[in-house]
């Protein structure tokens, strides 16, 4: 068989696979039994003081907790995950600043992940057998990047601790010489704008528990809020390109770059998509061909003159994408996409864990036992 058929085949048989799988990967909204359970710290901004709400078990019974506070020191909080008996706690950051879209070229260790989806269990898989965290929860990843590249909302029933360790872990990397990078999917944009259509019914159930409406979870009244909004919708490491979804050919063929995607995508953060006045913007958020939700490249269907020329446009060599599923993670155009939105869900059931790592401009494909496969560039 030549190369090109095996390459065809290659891609035919993952296409299959995803297929396959996906039949079976989210429980649609009328299996959704979740309840009201364990959920937190939540924490407000309100009339000059800081208000930390919680849901908590008492006699096995779900029930809301508040604290009042009026300095960000006084405040250690904790979040519990009952779901796999594990818990960590963290201080609140002394200010939020935006995240830098463009770091430069490093010959440090590089994880990307995504979409987790409120899956605690299998984001703490894949840190632990990256050697990213400790057994504690602690930063153990040196000068090394872990990049997360969005969708951590929705569908499981952990978002809020997914969040606050991926928060958490942002101080710590830094203070070590490292740096986190969590970059917004389509489900941060959904849920900061009340677009609650893959919520679980846990969360409802928990707003009612602590009296807030859980469209004021994530507003900018909020330290999740505000940190979400602190975020970028593309950055790069070097001439290596990071975002949810990908580069259509209206973005590459308009006069947007990198600096106006993330400025124009943060202006409109928290705002319903219909309410979008700024082309440029609409462009932006468009549910088809915006940045965070096409899926054109992943799915081996964009030209490749296009990708060239949406490389060319941002100056890079790669695009690392999530977003849309494939069974493994996925080199196309001859190594210039990246993809690497995995079946995370039924991997975890198996025991497991699958993400994209970069070493020393290296890539492969590293699970949570450790072992590392090189990428085959399609």
């Amino acid at each position: 068989m030549n190369g090109k058929k095996k390459q065809v085949l290659t891609i035919l048989c993952c296409a299959f696979f995803a297929l396959v799988l996906k039949a079976n990967h989210d429980p649609s909204p009328t299996t959704d039994y979740s309840k009201a359970g364990v959920d937190g710290p939540h924490v407000f901004y309100k009339g000059g003081k800081i208000v930390v709400k919680s849901v908590v078990l008492e006699d096995t019974i779900p029930v809301g907790r508040k604290s009042v506070y009026k300095d960000k020191s006084d405040i250690l909080l904790t979040c519990n995950i009952p779901e796999t008996g594990d818990a960590f706690s963290f201080s609140l950051m002394d200010s939020i600043v935006l995240a830098p879209a463009v770091y430069p070229a490093t010959m440090q260790r590089i994880l990307v992940l995504s979409d987790i989806e409120g899956n605690f269990l299998a984001l703490k898989t894949m840190l632990l057998g990256a050697k990213v965290i400790d057994d504690k929860f602690n930063w153990t990843f040196g000068k090394g990047h872990l990049v997360l590249l969005g969708d951590f909302f929705d569908r499981g029933v952990n978002v809020t601790e997914c969040l606050w360790l991926i928060y958490k872990l942002e101080k710590e990397a830094a203070l070590d010489g490292g740096v986190v990078h969590f970059i917004l999917g389509n489900h941060e944009i959904m849920n900061m704008a009340n677009d609650t259509r893959y919520v679980r019914n846990k969360y409802f159930a928990n707003a009612e528990l602590i009296s807030e409406e859980y469209q004021e979870w994530f507003s900018a009244n909020t330290e999740l809020g505000l940190w979400l909004r602190s975020k970028n919708a593309m950055e790069q490491i070097g001439d290596y390109m990071f975002c949810h979804g990908g580069i259509s050919p209206a973005v590459t063929n308009s006069r947007l770059d990198m600096e106006t995607v993330n400025r124009l995508a943060r202006r409109w953060y928290g705002k319903p998509v219909k309410t979008i006045t700024d082309p440029d913007a609409a462009l932006i958020f468009d549910d088809k061909i915006g940045i965070f939700w096409y899926r054109e490249m992943a799915r081996n269907k964009a030209d490749k003159d296009a990708v060239t020329l949406a490389l060319d446009k941002f100056k890079v060599s790669r695009l690392i994408l999530g977003h849309t599923l494939v069974s493994d993670v996925l080199a196309l155009y001859r190594g210039k996409v990246i993809c690497i939105d995995l079946f995370h869900e039924e991997n975890i059931r198996q025991g497991f864990m699958k993400t994209l790592f970069i070493d020393k401009g290296l890539f492969y494909g590293l699970d949570s036992r450790g072992e590392m496969t090189s990428l085959v560039m399609q």
